[in-house]
């Protein structure tokens, strides 16, 4: 993800389709969050750490298919 930002607005310039997506939804779901009182950064670190679990799983195969 590329991003420009100013002192109230950031851009996100996703780079692939699936990445675009994933970034379309997490936005998405970061400003829903975000009106519901929890802040940037309490969002961006919990993202960060769910993120790390998945990645964690599923190179450890415990991750099961749908």
């Amino acid at each position: 993800m590329t991003t420009a930002c100013d002192e109230k607005h950031i851009e996100l310039k996703p780079i692939s389709s699936c990445r675009r997506e994933v970034e379309v939804a997490m936005v998405e779901m970061l400003v829903s969050l975000q009106k519901r009182g929890w802040s940037a950064a309490e969002l961006a670190l919990a993202l960060a750490d769910a993120s790390e679990d998945l990645v964690m799983m599923i190179a450890t195969k415990r991750l099961r298919p749908n």
